[in-house]
C-alpha cells in the first residue's frame, strides 16, 4: 500500500463511507481501485460514499478508477456518491466534464445520502 494514502472504510448497515486521504496518482491507484471494488463488492452494500475531503490531488489513473466504480455500481443497481471534492480534484472533474455523472453530497450527511435526494 502506498504510504501517502489513507484508506478508511465504514459499513453501517447497507451504506458504506470510504474516507481517502493523501493523493491518488497512478502509484496509489490500484490500492484505491481495490479498496473501493471489494466494498461496492460487499452484499451488505447497497451504497457507496467515497470522501475525497482528504484528498488533496487526483491524477488521471485517479479519475479512471472513479468511472470504473460509477459503471460498476450502476451495473450492480447500487448507489455511488462523492463527498468532500477539494479545489484542485472539483477542477479536474470540471475540466473534464465528469463531473456531472457523479451525485455529490455533503459531509455532513454523506453518512446517509438518501436524504439529498
Amino acid at each position: 500500500m502506498d504510504p501517502d494514502l489513507g484508506i478508511v472504510c465504514d459499513q453501517q448497515g447497507a451504506q458504506s463511507h470510504v474516507s481517502l486521504s493523501g493523493r491518488i496518482t497512478i502509484d496509489s491507484s490500484p490500492d484505491v481501485r481495490l479498496a473501493l471494488l471489494q466494498r461496492l463488492g460487499s452484499p451488505d452494500c447497497q451504497s457507496l460514499t467515497l470522501d475525497l475531503c482528504g484528498v488533496s490531488y487526483i491524477d488521471t489513473s485517479g479519475l479512471a478508477i472513479l468511472l470504473e466504480i460509477l459503471k460498476a455500481a450502476r451495473t450492480q443497481g447500487k448507489t455511488f456518491y462523492i463527498s468532500g471534492l477539494r479545489e484542485r480534484p472539483r477542477y479536474l472533474l470540471e475540466t473534464t466534464r465528469l463531473l456531472p455523472l457523479f451525485t455529490e453530497v455533503s459531509r455532513q450527511t454523506s453518512s446517509s445520502p438518501e436524504s439529498q435526494l
